[in-house]
């Protein structure tokens, strides 16, 4: 493992054999390399010059930023020792520079240009585990969710032998999720934006052009992130922070859970998909485009869609959803919604073992540059993960 400031570069490129775009693939080494989730503005800086991700090698962990272009490796803080990764994937305020990540219960973050770092939240209780990241466009506040810690957990007990979360907050008893808010500079007061009893919230992303206006998931018993009641309510809202305001934007398709959703970076749609029926296993997949207000602008069902995956930007003026599954388990896709029929163009393979390794690190998780010249994502091959780019 490297030090804090450490600059290498250990990248391989080739070209797509579909397509024939230029891959980097960014890190070959390690254990975990994992860049942000698939939500809109997390992980490439706004001129998409650097984009940034975590990784445990050689029993340690730390954050890098990539520059993209050539895969130069800066590392932005000190190792910290442990057989798994001890940070979050983290989230970039794409202007400023500021990564934000977990360690712990603590919210810390490193400017990727100057190495300055902060504690932005010291502890946010131990009765408590937050969710996913988000920095508002102003780069001002930094938003995120939280939810009741499980009991098992604070306890200490392994997670083996821990009690099935579904048993332990039966019918939502005792789970209380809040939405937070507080100065991205740190050292400011903790904000409880909004408070909701016996449901559960991890998801939390910030319009890319409203700073007033998130999307947020609402989790609810007996199934939870896997279904919440039965699919009978959108998981997908908005929430407006000036008035407390809360919107469903439920799909067309008869199961109304969405597993993920994502901004556009104009800030005018949200991009959507689940499953059709709620059912145990493979299904047709609803893959759509909803307008703040709730109307849907486009919605399709593939009957033939029966792969896991997720929706993203994809950057630029494209009208399309950038897809990496439910139509096809290895290949990352544009989905274009400027007609009334869908139209695919495949962008380059993925080819992630999905799965092969426990957690999320293997899912291809795409995200895009506000210009959409670049796609990051991830990539588990042989028990271990890296993060590639492409070249759009």
């Amino acid at each position: 493992m490297h030090e804090k400031g450490q600059t290498w570069n250990e990248s391989a490129t080739h070209n797509d054999a579909i397509t024939g775009r230029l891959v980097r693939r960014i890190t070959t080494t390690g254990d975990i390399n994992e860049k942000a989730p698939y939500h809109t503005r997390t992980t490439f800086t706004d001129d998409g010059e650097f984009m940034i991700f975590s990784t445990l090698r050689d029993g340690q962990s730390a954050l890098c930023r990539a520059h993209v272009a050539t895969g130069d490796i800066t590392q932005l803080i000190e190792p910290i020792p442990g057989e798994t990764k001890k940070v979050s994937a983290g989230t970039i305020a794409p202007i400023s520079g500021w990564v934000l990540y977990w360690r712990k219960r603590t919210l810390m973050s490193v400017n990727i240009h100057t190495l300055e770092e902060r504690t932005v939240v010291e502890d946010v209780g131990a009765d408590r585990r937050a969710g996913l990241i988000s920095v508002d466009p102003a780069e001002e506040l930094v938003a995120f969710p939280t939810a009741s810690a499980h009991p098992d957990d604070m306890a200490g007990i392994p997670l083996a032998e821990q009690r099935n979360y579904k048993e332990v907050f039966a019918e939502g008893r005792g789970c209380v999720s809040k939405l937070m808010q507080t100065p991205l500079t740190g050292g400011g007061e903790l904000t409880v934006l909004h408070s909701d009893q016996g449901v559960r919230t991890t998801h939390l992303e910030h319009s890319p052009t409203d700073g007033d206006l998130v999307y947020l998931d609402i989790d609810r018993p007996p199934m939870w992130h896997a279904g919440g009641d039965y699919s009978k309510t959108s998981r997908c809202w908005t929430y407006r922070i000036s008035t407390g305001e809360l919107k469903a934007l439920p799909p067309r398709g008869e199961a109304k859970f969405q597993i993920h959703a994502a901004w556009n970076w104009a800030g005018d749609l949200l991009l959507y998909h689940g499953p059709e029926l709620l059912v145990w296993g493979p299904c047709p997949w609803y893959i759509g485009a909803v307008r703040p207000d709730g109307e849907i602008l486009r919605e399709w069902t593939f009957e033939k869609g029966r792969h896991y995956g997720h929706v993203a930007a994809p950057g630029g003026d494209r009208p399309a959803i950038l897809i990496d599954g439910n139509l096809s388990p290895n290949l990352l896709q544009w989905l274009y919604y400027d007609a009334e029929e869908p139209r695919l163009e495949v962008i380059c393979e993925h080819n992630t073992e999905l799965n092969s390794i426990p957690g999320q690190v293997t899912h291809a998780h795409p995200s895009t540059d506000r210009a959409g010249k670049y796609i990051a994502y991830n990539v588990a091959k042989d028990l271990r993960t890296d993060v590639h780019v492409v070249t759009v």
